[in-house]
């Protein structure tokens, strides 16, 4: 099977600092998966617009706690429609979410928003209650599952096994360390196995050590250009890994506050998804597009073998620029 590009979009409801602020409710899905400001849906249907637009397909990650969030019924249309609309949908979990129901009635909870931090038993459970939930609503059940804030590790892989899930993407070196709980020895792009996981990491790349700046990058259209983009996915693939990028089901709006009133349409970032699609589209026999489900196929039938490629450096004249264009565009009016 010939190495591929997988676009994936964490489908999410912000917090919105309910559980600092007992005035506050999370966000619902109506503005954060759906973007939904006056019947302008700026959110997962203008996503996969721009997609089909191109012919593609993209992995949505799913978060399915909206119900313990205080909007039960409301995300369940949402994965059903990505499915109609020819996505593919697996899972997503930010523990949190589910933790909120148990805030709001005044019971113990774990403290944590990483998957890392919990036990096997409940992390098995969280996912396999995820599992149901998406399967109920799109008919298929998950094949591959991310954890919120990329806040897995290693030992959360054997949850995600003894779930019945054989991939997971969690991992992105851009973070590992840090929130992402993956130890940060041995950075790499693409794919390796973890006992009976196959572990799709978050791509990212290098910039050269420059003062005050960053080094690593993940492949978030939110926060690099499209030619950084596309210089990455080049090494990724001449290197023999696959390249997943990671936008938002927020990415394309901007948002006042924390409760996203006043959301606005981010066309910086809607042209940097249009621009990669159509290249995408225009070089398909060389960067072909594939989703999980997709991957799952190949897996099941030994098509498919794990590389793991280390990052590769990507710098520019442009890259100043976009620095430039990241600090404009953090403004809410522009």
């Amino acid at each position: 099977m010939k190495r591929g590009v997988y676009i994936t979009v964490d489908v999410e409801c912000s917090m919105g600092g309910a559980f600092e602020d007992p005035a506050r409710r999370p966000v619902p899905p109506a503005r954060a998966m759906m973007g939904d400001y006056g019947g302008r849906p700026m959110g997962v249907p203008l996503i996969a617009d721009i997609l089909r637009a191109s012919g593609l397909a993209a992995t949505f990650f799913f978060e399915p706690f909206a119900e313990e969030q205080g909007y039960p019924g409301e995300a369940g249309p949402i994965a059903r429609m990505l499915v109609d609309r020819g996505q593919d949908v697996q899972l997503h979990i930010h523990p949190c979410y589910n933790f909120y129901a148990l805030h709001r009635r005044g019971l113990p909870y774990p403290r944590t928003d990483s998957f890392a931090d919990l036990s096997a038993a409940d992390a098995e459970r969280l996912i396999r209650e995820g599992a149901r939930r998406l399967a109920a609503w799109t008919g298929r059940p998950p094949v591959a599952f991310r954890a919120g804030n990329m806040g897995a590790s290693e030992a959360t892989l054997a949850s995600v096994a003894a779930a019945g899930i054989r991939i997971d993407s969690s991992y992105t070196f851009a973070f590992a360390g840090g929130q992402c709980r993956f130890s940060p020895a041995d950075p790499y792009n693409g794919s390796k196995l973890h006992g009976e996981v196959l572990e799709v990491a978050l791509s990212g790349f290098r910039r050269p050590r420059m003062p005050g700046v960053h080094r690593a990058k993940p492949l978030d259209l939110a926060g690099i250009s499209f030619e950084e983009c596309r210089q990455a996915i080049r090494r990724i693939r001449s290197a023999g890994a696959d390249a997943v990028l990671i936008l938002h089901s927020f990415s394309l709006l901007k948002v006042r506050n924390l409760a996203y009133d006043g959301g606005r349409p981010n066309r910086i970032v809607a042209r940097r998804l249009r621009r990669l699609c159509e290249w995408l589209a225009r070089n398909a026999d060389e960067y072909p597009v594939r989703t999980f489900s997709q991957l799952a196929e190949a897996v099941a039938a030994r098509t498919y073998e794990p590389h793991a490629a280390p990052p590769p450096t990507v710098f520019g004249p442009r890259a100043i620029a976009r620095k430039a264009v990241q600090l404009y565009n953090r403004l809410y009016w522009t």
